[in-house]
């Protein structure tokens, strides 16, 4: 750890600001959201659950054990090298090749950004979601200072700020559209595609300038001040929970089947 980012942390620790990754508090509402025997699918699942710094691979291997079945779901070849999947499927979540009903739990970490059409993913998910199924995500807020700015930046050059903060490949690195990025606008689609909220949590994260010396330092305040309450919504990150009303669905079909693009 450099010496500017064990500043950060202590000046975070003295001021009394939480500095969990967004990908730790994600990876802690995952573990309150699968419940035993269930069918889990993981929507842009690439490489793992969460990275490591979030959660070992034994404890990412935990808690995929305590599903009856995981999924996992990319276009990204890098869907190869999870270790994690019992059955891996090519594809988009606009378009799920999955019989309705066949979920108990669908989750999408760092994905719903990249969603050009969030009405027809939502409507999607919800089919292939059971009675009384959970959609947890986690997803970058647009109302996020650093966020609102990246969204006016053109692609080209957003790669190379990504690399030098966070020396992400530029393979690793996906348009971005932004269109289910607030909580009120979470709520809004929620409700126009028939899912019940949750919960919406807009939470920080350890800061996006930690590698830029003094810079993260003085980021730890603006970090501060978007965690009081009356500026909570402008924090880094939402995880949502929508879940689909408990009741008979006449039109849903029984059973889990693959209809396309199986990846063994």
């Amino acid at each position: 750890m450099s010496v500017w980012r064990s500043a950060s942390d202590r000046l975070a620790r003295m001021i009394g600001l939480t500095v969990a990754h967004s990908q730790e508090r994600y990876y802690q509402a995952l573990l309150r959201n699968i419940q035993p025997g269930q069918r889990w699918l993981d929507v842009g699942c690439g490489r793992q659950i969460v990275p490591d710094f979030a959660a070992s691979l034994d404890e990412q291997r935990a808690a995929a054990a305590k599903a009856k079945l995981l999924v996992g779901m990319d276009v990204d070849p890098a869907i190869r090298d999870h270790p994690l999947l019992q059955q891996r499927v090519v594809g988009w979540g606009d378009a799920l090749p999955f019989a309705d009903s066949s979920f108990d739990l669908i989750t999408a970490n760092m994905v719903m950004e990249h969603v050009k059409d969030p009405t027809r993913v939502l409507s999607e998910v919800r089919r292939v979601l059971r009675p009384g199924g959970r959609f947890l995500f986690h997803t970058p807020n647009s109302k996020y200072y650093l966020i609102f700015i990246a969204s006016l930046i053109p692609d080209f050059v957003k790669l190379k700020i990504v690399r030098l903060l966070e020396s992400r490949p530029k393979e690793d690195v996906f348009h971005a559209y932004y269109r289910i990025n607030t909580s009120s606008r979470v709520r809004t689609l929620a409700a126009q595609s028939g899912f019940e909220v949750k919960h919406i949590d807009v939470g920080g994260s350890v800061g996006s300038f930690a590698a830029l010396g003094p810079i993260g330092v003085l980021e730890v305040f603006i970090l501060k001040a978007l965690s009081w309450p009356l500026l909570q919504d402008f924090n880094v990150t939402l995880i949502a929970v929508l879940i689909k009303p408990d009741h008979v669905d006449l039109t849903s079909q029984n059973g889990f089947e693959f209809a396309r693009h199986h990846v063994p």
